[in-house]
Parts: C-alpha cells; structure tokens; sequence
C-alpha cells in the first residue's frame, strides 16, 4: 500500500514525517488541496486550485450557489480526475455574516456514483483560505 504525506504538513508521535496510507483518506486530502488552494499560491503550478474569492462578496442566491458549485466540480475534475464529486454544498450561515462554507462529498470514480462511500469527512472553504474537515 504506498504512502502519501499527511496535509497539512505534520510529525507524527515519533517525530517521523506523518503519512497517510488508506486510500480514501489521500483522496480526501488531494481533493480537499484542490478547492482549498487559490490559484497562483502554487508557484510551479499557478493555475491549480479553485477560485473562490470570486464569490466572496456575491449575493447569496441560487445563481451564486450554482456558480460554486460549477467552480468546485471543474477544479476538482481537472485537478484529481479519478475523485468523483457527490454533493456541493454552499451553505451561508445568516447569523455569520460574510461566512459561507462550501461542503464537499467524494468518492472514487471506478465505483458507481450511488454505491459509493461517503468520506468520513465533509470539507468547509472559509472566506480567506482556512479549511476545516468535519
């Protein structure tokens, strides 16, 4: 079963590099680096990522959630093609003003979309670049 690098960067309890090895769990960390990343933050890959800046001050109706939608699934589908991308959830929290977390559901692409399992975690974009997993 081959390894990749645990994102975001970290040690593991014996201060060795910390991996990933299931392959659910990388997917899920590819994925959730492509809608996380802004293009041009990758300096040998500036076109990588998702533009959700863009939205940021738009008016919060069906148009703009679409639009979010329409973003996150072609960043996701150029970026990790074999991920096939459930749900897009853009959900603004009125009590929050300015917050909208977009939710993400992904699974594997070689497995019919209705069987496949949701991953243990949905990803939360937060105005200004921070992630959050729940």
């Amino acid at each position: 079963m081959s390894k990749q690098l645990a994102i975001p960067f970290a040690l593991d309890a014996a201060g060795q590099i910390a991996a990933v090895e299931h392959p659910d769990r990388q997917l899920s960390q590819r994925a959730r680096a492509v809608v996380a990343t802004t293009p041009t933050e990758r300096v040998m890959q500036p076109d990588f990522g998702t533009d959700l800046r863009a939205f940021l001050f738009a008016p919060n109706d069906a148009v703009t959630r679409d639009a979010i939608r329409l973003t996150v699934q072609a960043a996701t589908s150029r970026w990790e093609p074999k991920a096939v991308v459930k749900r897009i959830e853009p959900i603004v929290k009125d009590e929050e003003q300015g917050i909208a977390d977009v939710f993400v559901d992904i699974g594997y692409s070689n497995t019919d979309p209705e069987e496949t399992d949701v991953l243990g975690e949905d990803v939360v974009i937060r105005p200004g670049g921070r992630v959050d997993t729940y």
